[in-house]
């Protein structure tokens, strides 16, 4: 029986890669990997320069959307040597994979690192929540404040 659970779990497909988005700065690393079916999955600093994701989400239709429009947008090649401050973006289709290596100062791709950092402001919301919630009382005496100053 474990060696038919096994068989099955290794003929299972895994979900084919959209883009993975690494950026490298003097003092930050991200990484992004987004799939086709929309999961975004984030790593930050160490983890990123490992390779790690740590979080995981899912883009909305809309940001779905947006994306493949920006994926469609032309990155601009130039050749870079530097090992900081630089984008290195694959982009994965049916033919293949395109990988580029931009520096930092690229419009389009810093458009899509953009992007990509807005769509997973959600994985703070846990801290935000979490964080006191003033009173009405409070909100009422800082408009009073605010009115007389």
């Amino acid at each position: 029986m474990m060696g038919i659970v096994l068989l099955l779990t290794g003929c299972t497909k895994a979900t084919p890669s959209l883009l993975q988005l690494e950026m490298y700065g003097d003092n930050q690393a991200s990484l992004y990997i987004v799939e086709q079916s929309g999961s975004i999955a984030f790593g930050g600093g160490r983890d990123a320069l490992s390779g790690v994701t740590t979080w995981k989400g899912w883009l909305t239709e809309p940001q779905l959307n947006k994306l493949q429009r920006l994926l469609h947008t032309e990155l601009l090649h130039t050749s870079i040597t530097n090992k900081t401050n630089r984008y290195e973006i694959t982009v994965f289709n049916e033919e293949g994979r395109e990988k580029h290596i931009l520096p930092l100062t690229n419009a389009p791709a810093t458009e899509l690192y953009h992007f990509l950092e807005e769509s997973t402001l959600s994985r703070f919301q846990s801290q935000l929540d979490a964080l006191p919630k003033p009173s009405m009382d409070i909100i009422s005496q800082r408009a009073i404040r605010g009115a007389s100053e």
